[in-house]
């Protein structure tokens, strides 16, 4: 007799499920039974073990086919059992004939035992655990298999949101709730928001259920108002997580803020409006306008928003004051009234950039002027008009052809004026037609 034990064969945590592999009990002669090592059933539903003794062959005998639990307490009860003889009989109570059924033998005149696969009905988590199949044959002995049971439950699941109120604690914003599920559901937040999740579990009001509820804490603020965070659900019974958005609400005071004015108030202006803009939950209940003097000056006000013609008397501050159920909260604003328009940037850039550009041409001009008239020539000699050169006699000074300033003048390098300037003399010297000698 084989010894088998009590529980379920190892599976990783964080697995679902998945179809199992066969295992083949070999008896003597390689006759073999052929069960699931881990059958997968839901809640209430209807689950079949499968079990079948392979190869039947002629010279093998069947007498009877028994399926047994066993429990903790090591014993082995009898579940089911089927006699070609005398038929199917379930001397249990629990699960009892009424939850237990042969699916293939004893069906019609033919009764073939090689297949005695069981169904349970209506399944409880009681009906979890271990169970054996046994072939009793003729001459082989008993073949025995071990399938184990495995009771799950598809848990329901719902988030929502928590409705809280502006406060420096952090507190549950969201709430995500997976009831009735066996086992128990993993859950977790996906959100942008600096928040943590604490988590409890109870059982379920099913029988061997559990009920998982996590919340999603942070401190809340009218920023993390109509914020969106998801709640996700794993559980082996589904196909894929399960996502629920929820979206985030919490109540606070008026957050005010005064828009419209531009700077360019000045007299006789029309339709000068100030808005006063708020984000508040709930919505706000009323808008008030005044000024710090005291002075309201005559103008039309709608709700959020005042129109008024410029005049001085619009020389003050003005604020807004809104009240929500929550609280209220103000802004101020200050306004200067001109004498006449406020020259616009757009208007005064391009006189602003002519000047600019214009200056910048004059100062390369003189720049170009100054460089031309500081440049030496290639032949590294000197345009000063009192030069001296040497020739035959004394010293020569070298006036310029034309007379005035120089700049900007292209004149013969030394050199070439004295080629052109020497006469040849009858002892054979040379002189200058323009020097003066002294």
């Amino acid at each position: 007799l084989l010894h088998f034990p009590v529980g379920p064969p190892p599976r990783h945590p964080h697995l679902g499920p998945a179809l199992p592999p066969v295992l083949l009990f070999p008896g003597a002669q390689d006759v073999r039974v052929r069960v699931l090592p881990e059958v997968q059933g839901r809640l209430g539903d209807t689950v079949e073990l499968p079990c079948h003794l392979l190869p039947l062959t002629s010279d093998v005998r069947i007498s009877q086919v028994t399926w047994q639990r066993l429990d903790a307490a090591g014993g082995t009860p009898n579940v089911a059992v089927f006699h070609p003889s005398y038929g199917p009989s379930f001397p249990s109570l629990k699960p009892g004939r009424d939850r237990l059924s042969f699916v293939a033998v004893g069906q019609g005149t033919d009764v073939k035992l090689q297949d005695a696969t069981l169904a349970f009905r209506g399944l409880t988590v009681e009906d979890e655990g271990n169970y054996t199949c046994d072939f009793a044959t003729f001459p082989n002995g008993t073949i025995r298999g071990v399938t184990w049971l495995r009771v799950i439950a598809q848990p329901r699941n719902h988030a929502e949101a928590q409705e809280v109120t502006l406060s420096l604690e952090p507190v549950p914003v969201a709430r995500c709730v997976s009831s009735e599920g066996r086992p128990p559901a993993r859950i977790s937040w996906s959100s942008s928001l600096n928040g943590k999740a604490t988590e409890t579990q109870v059982p379920g009001s099913l029988a061997g259920t559990f009920t998982v509820t996590s919340r999603f804490t942070l401190v809340p603020s009218g920023q993390v108002d109509g914020a969106k965070v998801t709640c996700r659900v794993e559980h082996e019974s589904f196909t894929e997580p399960v996502l629920l958005p929820v979206t985030l609400t919490v109540r606070y005071a008026p957050e005010v803020s005064i828009s419209g004015y531009d700077d360019n108030w000045y007299l006789g202006r029309s339709e000068a409006t100030l808005n006063c803009d708020v984000r508040s939950n709930p919505e706000p209940t009323g808008y008030d306008w005044s000024t710090t003097s005291g002075v309201f000056p005559s103008a039309v006000v709608q709700g959020s928003q005042l129109f008024h013609s410029v005049d001085r008397l619009l020389n003050t501050t003005f604020i807004c004051t809104v009240t929500n159920a929550v609280g209220t909260g103000r802004a101020e604003q200050i306004i200067f009234v001109r004498d006449t328009p406020r020259a616009l940037t757009r208007d005064v850039g391009p006189v602003v950039w002519g000047a600019v550009g214009g200056t910048l041409l004059v100062l390369l001009l003189l720049a170009g002027g100054f460089l031309a008239f500081i440049l030496p020539d290639d032949s590294g000699g000197s345009y000063d008009p009192k030069t001296q050169e040497f020739g035959n006699g004394g010293p020569v000074f070298w006036t310029p052809i034309t007379p005035g300033p120089m700049m900007g003048l292209m004149l013969p390098s030394p050199k070439v004026l004295m080629e052109d300037d020497m006469e040849s003399q009858l002892d054979g010297s040379l002189i200058s037609r323009r020097a003066v000698y002294v």
